[in-house]
């Protein structure tokens, strides 16, 4: 071989060896995948790009998120299972998705239990929201924090809705949970299942007379076109979303690594708030604009009709769940 060969051969061996080294030192070592079941454009979705943001930074690259959105991988309860297998590592869900596996969790589920925002941080941030960790854990699931996700009011085509007695003899889309339908057919009105995407066709045809959601859903699918245009602030559910990573993941996480995780949590969770009360904000003024009657409601009236419902639901679920349940009353 010339020397020419050599010096050619040897220097071209070089240059794919440094290529190959710079790809090992820039792919990062670990890539977390979150599921979201919302649009990107969601203010709790959006918040989700906060917490990839703060990861990689802070890993100098070790770790990459990968968020997908709109239900890519699968639906909120789809998501759940696939992190607890280890499949995903973190999902977005709401409380309600985690009942089956946490029935004590009814407790944050029910209805008329919340006095606003501030008395939620604050029990979530306590010992309801620990314990309630403590409760998940042998199904497999690490609750990482609690966030907004706004109360569930009811919109009508018929209206307005001041006291229960107007819910009489009206249907009502719920989400299709047991306690949800409880409280709805006790306040008067007959409850039903609907698949969201049947909603607004179901309100245009009289399937139903209303539904209930949040300013930010209305909003988001201009409900008002359906003729519900009736909206009272009956706040009778106020479910947290969660961040939840399956333990086949949390428990993978080196010290450091977790410690950027709950860096980034927190942060997270404060631009969620912050992101919420402004979408909330600005889509009760849409509604207003768009000319639906906003009226407030006889809560006392509301609170003495689901009482039954309270004692019914302690026996059920037993004393971790009533103990909740006083622990979050007594914080009002």
């Amino acid at each position: 071989m010339t020397t020419f060969r050599w010096i050619l051969l040897v220097g071209t061996t070089g240059l794919v060896l440094l290529i190959v080294w710079s790809g090992w030192q820039t792919e990062p070592h670990h890539v977390i995948k979150v599921a979201a079941p919302l649009n990107r454009d969601h203010p709790t979705a959006s918040s989700l790009l906060v917490f990839k943001e703060h990861i990689e930074k802070q890993s100098n690259g070790e770790i990459r998120v990968d968020v997908f959105f709109d239900s890519q991988l699968g639906s909120a309860d789809e998501t759940l299972n696939l992190a607890r297998m280890g499949d995903i590592d973190i999902a977005l869900i709401s409380s309600a998705v985690l009942l089956p596996y946490v029935p004590e969790a009814n407790a944050v589920a029910m209805p008329f239990i919340w006095e606003g925002p501030e008395h939620q941080r604050r029990v979530m941030n306590g010992e309801v929201g620990e314990r309630l960790r403590i409760y998940a854990r042998p199904s497999g699931i690490e609750i990482l924090t609690y966030l907004d996700s706004g109360t569930r009011n009811i919109s009508t085509t018929r209206g307005p809705i001041e006291k229960p007695e107007d819910l009489s003899g009206m249907k009502i889309r719920m989400m299709g949970q047991p306690l949800m339908f409880a409280t709805m057919n006790i306040l008067g009105a007959s409850a039903m299942s609907l698949n969201m995407g049947e909603v607004f066709t179901g309100l245009q045809m009289g399937v139903v007379d209303g539904w209930e959601n949040n300013p930010t859903t209305i909003a988001s699918y201009r409900m008002w076109e359906t003729g519900a245009i009736y909206f009272a602030w009956t706040h009778h559910f106020s479910l947290p979303d969660l961040l939840i990573a399956g333990q086949p993941f949390y428990e993978r996480l080196t010290d450091q690594q977790r410690q950027w995780v709950y860096e980034a949590i927190s942060i997270t969770t404060r631009v969620q708030h912050e992101r919420w009360e402004e979408s909330e904000r600005n889509s009760v003024e849409r509604m207003r604009q768009a000319g639906m009657v906003i009226s407030e409601v006889d809560l006392d009236a509301f609170r003495e009709r689901v009482q039954p419902l309270y004692e019914e639901y302690k026996s059920r679920y037993g004393e971790r769940f009533a103990e909740l349940v006083d622990l979050i009353l007594s914080e009002q």
